[in-house]
């Protein structure tokens, strides 16, 4: 199966509405890892602040894969891009206003990308814009690219200014699709296995979230309103259980980063960036 350019950069994404409660923007909150006394402000009900990288799920909406001819198994999350305008709420309606941006052409049997961007709003003011990319397994060599592409964001060669290692728990996955993302790809074995995995994988968004997270922790006295954008390439899976291994360098408006499977050294984001005010 190669991705059609024609149909899918022609495809009309209605514009949504999204209504949640301070349940899922604290649901959320646990399922990336905040938890500890000092996350009380994410994870407790009085003056309670949404995690940034939340935008994802509000955003996420996968019934266009389908009218694209796209099959769900067959997608990988490929890079998140999220320029943050101004805090979200921790609870109300969003609307999420979707397109198709560009399409990636990897080469005759080996994967394409689709990019799309969903600009969020709260009221007529725009939250967030998230440019998210998806990996479909197998659908290059359809031509060429097409459209928009996302930054390409450099890594220094100099060694990281700060490193962190943060743990994910083997129940995580099983967590974080009750926000909504429940490819089978994060919780059946069997349909792991035949996509060529060991096991279940994290969400990319998930270990997106985990970047978001410690980034408040570590940088931004978790404090939302410092964080203005978040960008990462997904390299290789997180199994739930495994130990994430942040690197990050100094820059001058923020920070680049990197995250790797600390047992494994294998790299598991790459081409981060974290904007900050």
């Amino acid at each position: 199966m190669k991705l059609d350019p024609s149909r899918l950069m022609a495809l009309a994404i209605p514009s949504r509405g999204v209504r949640y409660t301070d349940r899922e923007t604290m649901l959320y909150a646990l399922a990336v890892g905040l938890g500890e006394v000092a996350d009380l402000p994410f994870v407790q009900e009085d003056a309670l602040r949404t995690v940034p990288s939340m935008a994802t799920m509000l955003a996420f909406e996968d019934g266009w894969l389908a009218a694209g001819g796209i099959a769900l198994p067959r997608v990988v999350h490929g890079a998140l891009d999220l320029r943050f305008h101004r805090p979200l709420a921790p609870a109300g309606l969003a609307r999420a206003e979707s397109r198709l941006v560009g399409l990636g052409d990897k080469g005759e049997g080996r994967g394409g990308l689709v990019h799309q961007e969903v600009v969020l709003r709260q009221g007529r003011r725009a939250c967030c814009t998230v440019l998210s990319t998806v990996f479909v397994r197998g659908a290059g060599g359809f031509g060429g690219d097409v459209g928009a592409a996302p930054e390409a964001i450099a890594i220094p060669a100099t060694a990281p200014d700060v490193i962190s290692l943060v743990p994910t728990t083997p129940n995580q996955a099983l967590l974080f699709r009750l926000l909504g993302d429940r490819n089978p790809l994060h919780a059946l074995p069997e349909v792991a296995r035949a996509a060529g995995f060991a096991g279940p994988i994290l969400h990319g968004a998930c270990t997106f979230g985990i970047a978001c997270a410690e980034a408040l922790r570590r940088f931004c006295e978790r404090e939302p309103a410092r964080l203005t954008r978040l960008a990462a390439r997904f390299a290789g899976p997180i199994y739930p259980g495994e130990t994430l291994r942040f690197s990050f360098w100094r820059q001058a408006h923020g920070l680049a980063f990197r995250a790797e499977a600390a047992d494994r050294g294998a790299m598991v984001l790459d081409n981060g960036l974290v904007g900050l005010a």
